[in-house]
């Protein structure tokens, strides 16, 4: 939003809250960005002449439902859809012989059972429609594993979810931008986690060292994986695993990553990458953008700014360091929950340095220096 309004733009918004609100020119707090027949009636009455979003899944069909409605440039409400269902998702990338973990959908507990038959624990529960980890979960044994279906059943919005193998091994991403059918390219990053119900990513990294046979690998996969939901003009976010030198794609979505892998892609490059989504938008040839990035990238790393404790925010203090931005969500009087998943994050904080262990000495200092008072 920021970077739509520094290029001159009218900016509409929908959604009752969030950081976006104060920022744009004109606001409906009534129309549900998940909603897409109201977003269009929106976009049709406002005329608008591009739409987007970045690092939420929520208003990702509106998306494409309004693009393919009103033959604006974006990714197409069926790849939209896929990106949003991890059911679809995974049988398409099945179908297309994307590397992915073994599942199964599941509607009722005998569909459960079975299924686990089939399976070795640990395995994961995972509702289709949630992101940030919510409606996630590991089950390494049988006694909990009716528990856990019960939990997910009752956080999905659908009346199934799916059941899939565990994978040992290391996760990491990658961001990817497709253009007229052409990939731009494909950068991994590293990811660091936390385990609650499951692994929860909390910092993020750039560059990512690998070997050069799982980086052709990664490459590959995430080629045939963007092409199989058929996304098209829009930023992609992929998680991967790797387990012996080989990439598993756990989920993609056809936007920008969160927990501010969007903003540290930009660093990384040396450009505004919120510009690159927003020109494509727009119709116009984000290759243009991307031309002017950096011959020999820096390295850049992002962190989430969490609370060990619940509480209302008393006072903040927000300390000041040089290549660093932090961006807090919450105000004096704000609500503040115990950290579990990405939704509980109270901020975010970005770096850029000469290396990423240099970056995480800077994240360090900036949380060490960042006081926020509870009570």
């Amino acid at each position: 939003m920021k970077t739509a309004n520094a290029m001159g733009l009218y900016t509409i918004v929908t959604g009752k809250e969030g950081p976006c609100i104060p920022l744009a020119d004109k606001v409906y707090r009534d129309v549900h960005p998940g909603h897409p027949e109201e977003v269009l009636a929106v976009a049709k009455a406002e005329n608008i002449d591009a739409i987007a979003t970045s690092c939420n899944d929520m208003g990702l069909e509106s998306v494409g439902y309004c693009c393919e409605q009103l033959n604006l440039t974006g990714l197409s409400h069926a790849s939209a859809k896929a990106a949003s269902n991890k059911l679809l998702m995974k049988d398409l990338l099945v179908t297309n012989g994307v590397r992915t973990a073994h599942y199964f959908n599941i509607h009722n507990l005998e569909e459960l059972r079975n299924a686990v038959k089939e399976l070795s624990f640990p395995v994961i529960l995972k509702a289709t429609d949630l992101q940030g980890s919510r409606g996630i979960c590991i089950v390494r044994e049988v006694s909990s594993l009716e528990t856990s279906y019960n939990e997910v059943m009752s956080l999905t919005c659908k009346d199934y979810c799916i059941i899939e193998e565990f994978i040992e091994g290391t996760e990491f991403g990658a961001q990817a931008f497709v253009f007229d059918g052409e990939v731009l390219f494909v950068l991994p990053h590293g990811d660091e986690t936390i385990m609650c119900k499951t692994a929860v990513p909390i910092g993020h990294y750039m560059p990512y060292k690998m070997n050069e046979e799982l980086a052709a690998d990664v490459d590959g996969q995430a080629r045939n994986a963007i092409k199989s939901l058929g996304l098209n003009n829009c930023a992609v976010n992929i998680d991967f695993i790797e387990r012996d030198n080989k990439a598993y794609i756990i989920e993609l979505t056809g936007r920008g990553g969160a927990n501010g892998l969007t903003d540290i892609t930009g660093l990384y490059f040396g450009l505004n990458y919120y510009e690159m989504i927003i020109v494509t938008a727009l119709g116009k040839d984000p290759r243009e953008v991307f031309a002017k990035r950096t011959v020999i990238p820096l390295a850049a790393k992002s962190e989430m700014i969490k609370s060990s404790q619940s509480g209302i925010v008393r006072s903040i203090s927000i300390p000041h360091f040089e290549n660093t931005e932090i961006n807090l969500f919450i105000h004096n009087g704000d609500e503040v929950r115990s950290f579990t998943n990405s939704n509980d994050a109270i901020g975010e904080v970005f770096v850029k340095s000469n290396t990423v262990e240099e970056c995480k000495v800077i994240i360090d200092n900036v949380i060490d220096n960042l006081n926020i008072e509870l009570q």
